[in-house]
């Protein structure tokens, strides 16, 4: 099972960036993506902004605008969920899961560690994990595809020595993230193929952090169940820059979505 995720800042903009293209290109079988910025209505049934032999599913924000997260797949989920049952968490459309026989898979984009309120984002990061508590008692495997807005290691920050108390690279930031993996009970499977090799997914003008070269972070990624550690036969991010300031991570797990795979 192939799984790509990408924060596209507009699927508009990113369709004519060569999206549609660059995912029939790369024989994927869910695609997760994030701040989509789109009306499901206006591109509903438009080829353009759903690549042939997948079916779309979005959950989109009150403002247009801004956020939104959609799951492209190849294949009928059982069900869907969207939001994580609060509408002040919710409005923004940040969160969709698609529950298939033997997995599930979820686009996500938590609030930016530099949005405002803050205490939008420390009530998100806190629900997220109490649900992903929850779920590991399930006996189903969870992947979490997103843009998660922090550069846990200084493997995955170019100029880590700039950014001891920037957001993102803050010490809560970062302890938040190692919660997720060593308490909670998930793995970064970027990780799992890759466990000491700098890489970068997010590339920032000086605007972003008010410095001349804010370096390249990696806060794009794929957090998956536990159990499925060894099951992540590749992982990476895509070498060209294509689609505005980020690069798609491309993950293949040795998982069957459903039972008629493994007939």
């Amino acid at each position: 099972m192939r799984v790509i995720s990408l924060r596209c800042n507009g699927l508009i903009s990113a369709v004519k960036q060569g999206l549609t293209e660059w995912i029939a290109s790369k024989d994927a079988d869910i695609i997760c993506l994030q701040d989509v910025r789109v009306r499901e209505f206006k591109v509903m049934g438009d080829s353009r902004f759903c690549p042939e032999g997948f079916d779309a599913f979005y959950f989109e924000g009150e403002d247009e605008d801004k956020g939104g997260v959609t799951i492209f797949t190849r294949h009928t989920p059982k069900a869907v969920m969207r939001g994580l049952g609060s509408y002040e968490l919710d409005r923004d459309g940040r969160y969709i899961q698609a529950d298939f026989e033997h997995v599930s898979v979820v686009s996500l984009l938590p609030p930016s560690p530099t949005a405002e309120p803050k205490e939008l984002r420390a009530a998100f990061l806190e629900s997220l994990e109490t649900w992903m508590r929850k779920i590991r008692k399930k006996r189903r495997h969870f992947i979490f595809c997103g843009d998660f807005g922090v550069a846990a290691r200084t493997l995955d920050l170019e100029e880590w020595h700039q950014h001891n108390e920037s957001p993102g690279f803050t010490k809560e930031d970062r302890h938040w993230i190692d919660t997720l993996l060593n308490d909670v009970g998930y793995v970064d499977a970027f990780r799992e193929v890759f466990a000491n090799e700098p890489a970068y997914s997010w590339f920032p003008g000086p605007e972003v952090f008010d410095m001349p070269n804010p370096g390249a972070w990696r806060t794009d990624l794929q957090l998956a169940s536990l159990e499925i550690s060894r099951r992540v036969l590749a992982a990476g991010y895509a070498s060209k820059r294509q689609f505005d300031d980020r690069v798609p991570l491309i993950v293949d797990y040795d998982i069957s979505i459903s039972d008629e795979e493994d007939d």
